[in-house]
């Protein structure tokens, strides 16, 4: 992407975000493990395995103990530049996240997880990272996530939903035409 069009996404976004903000109502988005029956669910259960064994192998095992801490303005770096250096593609299957740098391209939830990646090379704790797959107007969609609070976490999309990170108890309370499939990270799958 170049850095014109992310740019003025980007304004256009935080625009939308401040409006979205000013609506009343928040949705609670605390994670249960009510999603064995989501269609992606196996998917997610295989790329972890995966994921994992690649990980142990290089000597470097997500934990679940909180290790780091949420650094918002480096979140907000971390996005931008993964945006401005992977581009979006259409597509139907999702690779390793150093296929994705390497080639500077992916579908969105190839996006997604490579900036998981470079969030927890960043330092940003395991337990507060994680991807969301959401369907809506039939198609799917994913999105990276920092989940700095309880019932709450910030969005870091593609620039399909918005170019800035958005929080996600805003932003899905004013879309009611996106669903939750799913999230996850390196250990855990939820919904909301």
């Amino acid at each position: 992407m170049n850095a014109l069009k992310y740019w003025s996404g980007y304004m256009l976004s935080a625009l939308r975000a401040r409006l979205y903000g000013l609506r009343p109502g928040r949705r609670s988005l605390v994670k249960n493990d009510r999603v064995r029956n989501s269609p992606l669910y196996d998917d997610v259960c295989a790329w972890q395995k995966a994921q994992m064994e690649s990980m142990t192998f290089e000597n470097d095992r997500p934990t679940k103990e909180f290790k780091g801490a949420v650094d918002l303005p480096l979140m907000r770096r971390i996005h931008r530049r993964t945006l401005l250096e992977i581009r979006h593609e259409l597509g139907d299957l999702w690779r390793p996240s150093s296929v994705t740098m390497n080639e500077g391209r992916g579908i969105s939830l190839d996006q997604s997880i490579a900036i998981m990646h470079r969030l927890r090379d960043a330092g940003f704790p395991d337990d507060s990272l994680g991807v969301v797959s959401v369907e809506f107007a039939g198609r799917r969609h994913s999105f990276a996530i920092v989940q700095d609070l309880a019932d709450d976490f910030w969005m870091l999309d593609n620039g399909k939903f918005s170019y800035c990170p958005v929080r996600g108890s805003v932003f899905l309370s004013v879309r009611k035409d996106v669903h939750v499939l799913i999230g996850f990270n390196f250990f855990d799958v939820w919904n909301y």
